[in-house]
């Protein structure tokens, strides 16, 4: 690079510097993030605490592993973007290739200033493995990556970028708790879960990029594993058929409760992923609970189903009622054991989901679409995203 060129560039951060502090107290990432999303409990609100019946109770509630019936092997890979995702990414990256100094900078501007207040996100699974049987339950899900690049309205604009890729191994085991004196089913489980998380917390002005145009910077990336677990419960009560009661205990109402992170795991010693030695680590998993309830509907032919409302995330420090709140409605279809499907609607911090599910032979396709708070309070904004995920289920 020439003496003229790095000039340029130092006069260009010197004029930038105070604006982009002024910014650098004020960033922050709005999402509540969970290192495993099961695309059947986003279709329905993100509600799934008291169902839980099939390989995700390892993750939602591994109470759910002690009622499982067979055992279940899930094998997947998908992408949930937002709109635009893609096309933001590559004009960030043919703007990058411009050679004339001059040109790509007044690019970079004129793009930021279309684009902001815009947020672009992806989350990313590659092949996820879940395996499950009755009481037990073991994943290896590999770099579960999720970004997000917001461009921001200040005096010079800047874009800022945010990363979290999880590679977790996870076991779980539940059971019955055998008492007369309950009233009810219960069930209790644990999940014990490594998590090995490279993260990134970055604000880059157009200097930055015209300096190095990486959106996302190895160098700015941190890493840390750490050792946690979630504890849950179900509780099923047995209702009298006949009286009062009887025209609920029609519903089979199920009860849950979920304690997440019980250790609040702090991201130490890492797998060195990044093989950058950076000395930075992660924020700490919050201790956080999750409660919700579960109501059948009657069989009807070939369709059932079930109504769901959670209040997840207590105790997390960005909660709040509306994005706590999580509830959806579910109906299945069933035309034979290697064919059938689930249709799927709710409300997830405060932002509507829906979804589908068919299974043909041992493949199954999830498509979702739901919604995500990351403003704040004062002013909430929702980033929408849309799933696709490919399934090998037996």
């Amino acid at each position: 690079m020439t003496n003229k060129k790095i000039n340029y560039y130092l006069l260009a951060l010197l004029l930038m510097f105070f604006s982009n502090n002024l910014w650098a107290g004020g960033s922050y990432w709005g999402r509540i993030h969970r290192p495993y999303q099961s695309a059947r409990s986003l279709g329905m609100g993100d509600a799934f605490v008291a169902v839980s019946d099939d390989y995700s109770s390892l993750f939602y509630n591994p109470a759910g592993l002690a009622r499982l019936k067979n055992s279940q092997v899930n094998m997947s890979l998908d992408a949930s973007l937002t709109s635009s995702f893609m096309d933001f990414y590559t004009e960030l990256d043919r703007i990058g290739q411009i050679q004339d100094i001059n040109l790509q900078t007044s690019s970079y501007i004129a793009f930021f200033q279309k684009n902001y207040g815009n947020i672009y996100a992806g989350r990313f699974g590659l092949f996820h493995g879940i395996w499950v049987k009755p009481k037990w339950g073991f994943a290896i899900i590999p770099a579960d990556t999720t970004v997000e690049m917001t461009v921001h309205n200040q005096s010079f604009p800047s874009i800022s970028t945010r990363m979290i890729a999880d590679t977790t191994i996870a076991l779980g085991y539940g059971d019955h708790i055998r008492n007369d004196n309950l009233g009810g089913k219960a069930s209790w489980g644990v999940t014990g879960k490594i998590i090995n998380r490279v993260s990134l917390n970055a604000d880059l002005n157009v200097a930055d990029l015209v300096l190095d145009d990486a959106v996302f910077r190895k160098s700015e990336m941190v890493e840390g594993a750490t050792l946690d677990a979630d504890v849950g419960l179900l509780y099923s009560p047995f209702l009298a058929e006949s009286g009062f009661w009887s025209v609920i205990s029609l519903a089979r109402p199920t009860f849950g409760v979920v304690a997440r992170n019980v250790l609040g795991g702090e991201f130490k010693n890492s797998l060195n992923l990044l093989g950058n030695n950076s000395t930075g680590r992660p924020d700490r998993l919050e201790t956080v609970f999750d409660i919700g309830s579960k109501w059948e509907y009657p069989e009807l032919f070939i369709f059932s189903g079930r109504g769901v409302m959670d209040f997840k995330n207590i105790g997390h420090s960005q909660y709040s009622f509306k994005k706590g709140l999580h509830l959806g409605f579910e109906f299945d279809w069933r035309m034979a054991s290697w064919w059938n499907g689930q249709y799927r609607i709710g409300l997830s911090q405060g932002y509507l989901t829906s979804g589908l599910s068919a299974l043909l032979g041992v493949f199954r396709l999830d498509l979702v679409t739901y919604g995500e708070e990351v403003g704040t309070d004062s002013s909430p904004k929702e980033s929408r995203s849309y799933m696709v995920r490919l399934n090998i289920d037996f």
